[in-house]
């Protein structure tokens, strides 16, 4: 598969993910199917839009192109569906947003250094395609954002993004690259929790 297919499908794959958490977090505050849908797609691309505003990428990928909202549908058509097989909202939730993250934090990296921005710009660009689709669903669901917490948040999407970099150095392939960096966030993301493990305050 071409380069650019697999970033987009990895691109996907992590919409669906933070659709699902935005679509859960809809269940927990009661809202309508139209409530999650708008939930739901805003932490999807919430990242992904900031990040292209600031590279200066217009028009921003959700009005490039339709997968994104489809994409979205039907992570919100799942869970309003089969709600009653999730147990453990909260936990599921944290789940996918943890899938999300590593997988939006390589695509942020990968996206910002294509742009020609430096090493830690794109670091940072990673960070903010992460973590800023999370703050906007907690928001709106009137929650303080995870990553304003003391979790350990952005915190692992630092660790993610110096790894990518650190692999880039190693000229190991990109797609290596881009799962190593992601799988790294999304482990020591399910760690952090599990351990209860928070940055001192």
């Amino acid at each position: 598969m071409e380069f650019n297919s697999l970033l987009f499908f990895f691109d996907l794959l992590g919409t669906f993910a933070f659709a699902i958490s935005g679509a859960i977090a809809g269940i927990e505050k009661k809202m309508d199917i139209f409530g999650m849908y708008v939930l739901a797609l805003a932490t999807a691309t919430g990242g992904g839009t900031l990040r292209a505003v600031l590279i200066g990428d217009a028009p921003v990928p959700i009005f490039k192109n339709p997968s994104y909202l489809i994409v979205s549908a039907l992570a919100v058509i799942l869970v309003f569906y089969f709600r009653d097989q999730i147990i453990d909202r909260r936990k599921t939730l944290l789940l996918y947003d943890a899938f999300g993250l590593g997988i939006f934090l390589s695509i942020g990296v990968t996206v910002s250094l294509q742009a020609g921005l430096n090493y830690w710009a794109s670091i940072i660009m990673g960070v903010i395609t992460a973590s800023f689709g999370g703050v906007i669903r907690d928001v709106l669901s009137a929650q303080v954002p995870l990553i304003f917490k003391k979790e350990l948040y952005a915190t692992v999407c630092l660790t993610g993004g110096v790894v990518y970099i650190l692999l880039l150095y190693l000229n190991l392939p990109k797609e290596l690259i881009i799962l190593s960096s992601a799988a790294i966030v999304f482990v020591f993301r399910i760690i952090a929790m599990k351990y209860n493990l928070k940055l001192p305050k």
